[in-house]
């Protein structure tokens, strides 16, 4: 694939385009007629997966699963996600809408408020297609979530651990802190000793099913020739949790890389003049021990001997992955449903690994809210594309609709893309959105701020503000130009040379919140 990103551990040409011989169906062969059968769908989605991929530009990835599959499709170059932590950026998948309109943070999914919503299950069993979720689609299970219906629903058993004794002291672990959460000790809590908690990673010396994402990959297999047999279009949704902390792998996939080589963050500080608003705290990590690596430390940069183990650990468990991703496009292939199947493959949201001086996800910043998008489209897509438009996720529902001939959603946030992969050249968005939350106190309460952030191609505007109402009262800004400062290393909010450029963002940003905000 031709002009791979340039990602801070250094570009490359990817290895390696399918034969043109793989045959892909025509649009016109597939939609022409109702008597045509749909195509399936197998919709890949990956927890904390950035854009550090061979297919990317990384060197240092190994991910020749995910590559061949970008290889055969198109790699979408700027997705960005809605917020950056699991649970609203699913529900802004799995419904298409924005949560500056279901005003969904933590906790249970609250997508049903909306009236006309229809979430993804739900939507294509409607359309006559079998549905499959197998692992982690839903954030949550039960509850709310029990309103989207799909055939078959699992997940794999057992922890997340291959040691049965890591696996105990995580369980001993959690359950202290909900004992601790029951007595309204969330906040400034004594942390655990190390040897009260599970480690930040394992390398265990297992069969890849010893680990939850290999049993999904295993159960994914066994669903791919059952659906193959029973002779209807499938929408079958296969989530994968790794790269999630704790980074866990089998050793094969440690073996991989060289710890000492791992290439640290271009931009390990603070952005100059951030806000304080906009600094996560490294959530999770301060939840595992470290080992013999020394551990972070709040109001300190990561020691450089931790970050390269966590971040060989972090690749790793990307490659065990891309592993499991490999197993199905291989199924596909020996079962003959390569050339019917649209292939997506989905990042939640990107992580931390140093950018910014931050850890994990929960913020605004580009390394939370990129993550890769690729999309094999048989008839529709050509091989081994990419696009530099602008999508969202709440478009990714909308434009598998439409690839499939089914009914637009009653209501929707999101904007088909189809075009975009008939034409990757084309205009398109002019910008994008998305916010995230924190709490803090302002005249004694304790408040809910938003940050409503504007991306287009070459800026950031982030507005955190009171509530989730864009006329709430602004208590910080933040400005990044991507042109002359990539790495985000200062904050131009303040910069009065750049007023007029911060004014016409805050019009893009008020013109989206206009679309998703909920009619009286």
């Amino acid at each position: 694939m031709k002009d791979a990103l340039n990602l801070p551990c250094a570009p490359s040409r990817l290895v390696g385009v399918l034969l043109a011989s793989l045959g892909l169906f025509s649009a016109a062969t597939l939609f022409a007629a109702e008597t045509v059968r749909r195509p399936n769908i197998l919709f890949i989605a990956v927890d904390d997966l950035r854009p550090e991929l061979g297919c990317y530009g990384c060197r240092e990835a190994r991910s020749p699963n995910i590559d061949r599959l970008a290889a055969s499709g198109m790699r979408l170059d700027r997705h960005y996600v809605q917020f950056a932590v699991c649970i609203p950026s699913r529900v802004a998948l799995l419904t298409s809408l924005r949560s500056e309109r279901t005003h969904q943070i933590y906790g249970p999914p609250v997508w049903q408020k909306i009236a006309g919503a229809r979430p993804w299950g739900e939507t294509f069993k409607a359309g006559g297609y079998s549905t499959v979720s197998l692992g982690k689609i839903w954030h949550v299970e039960g509850g709310p979530v029990g309103r989207d219906t799909f055939d078959v629903k699992w997940t794999p058993a057992g922890g997340q651990y291959a040691d049965p004794a890591h696996e105990a002291l995580k369980n001993r672990n959690q359950q202290a802190r909900l004992a601790q959460k029951g007595k309204g000790k969330t906040k400034g809590a004594s942390v655990p000793p190390p040897a009260d908690m599970p480690p930040i990673t394992e390398c265990a010396e297992v069969p890849d099913n010893v680990y939850p994402d290999g049993q999904t990959g295993d159960r994914a297999i066994e669903e791919i020739r059952r659906l193959k047999s029973a002779g209807k279009p499938f929408m079958l949704a296969v989530g994968f949790f790794k790269p999630h902390l704790p980074f866990c792998a089998p050793k094969k996939y440690w073996d991989l890389y060289d710890e000492g080589a791992m290439s640290l963050a271009p931009n390990p500080e603070l952005p100059r003049d951030m806000p304080e608003v906009a600094f996560s705290g490294h959530p999770n990590m301060f939840n595992y021990s470290y080992g013999d690596y020394a551990p972070l430390q709040m109001g300190q940069r990561m020691p450089d001997r931790t970050a390269r183990h966590l971040i060989r650990a972090y690749r790793a468990c990307v490659s065990f992955t891309d592993a499991q991703v490999g197993r199905l496009l291989d199924e596909l292939e020996a079962l003959g449903l390569t050339q019917d199947t649209i292939v997506v493959l989905w990042g939640d949201h990107g992580w931390h690994l140093g950018d910014s001086g931050l850890w994990s996800k929960h913020t605004n910043f580009e390394a939370a809210t990129w993550a890769p998008l690729i999309v094999r489209a048989p008839g529709t897509t050509k091989l081994g594309t990419h696009s530099r438009a602008l999508v969202e996720t709440v478009d990714i529902l909308p434009t598998l609709l439409d690839l499939c001939g089914l009914p637009a959603l009653p209501v929707s946030d999101g904007r088909s893309f189809r075009p975009v992969l008939e034409h990757p050249e084309r205009p398109w968005k002019s910008a994008v959105f998305h916010v995230f939350d924190r709490h803090r106190v302002i005249d004694g309460k304790n408040t809910l701020i938003l940050g409503f952030a504007v991306r287009t191609p070459t800026h950031r505007l982030v507005s955190w503000r009171v509530g989730w109402d864009l006329e709430g009262r602004e208590i910080a800004a933040e400005l990044y130009d991507y042109v002359s400062d990539p790495h985000e290393t200062r904050n131009l909010a303040g910069d009065p040379a750049q007023a007029d450029l911060r004014r016409a963002l805050e019009g893009l940003r008020r013109a989206g919140w206009n679309v998703a905000r909920p009619k009286p």
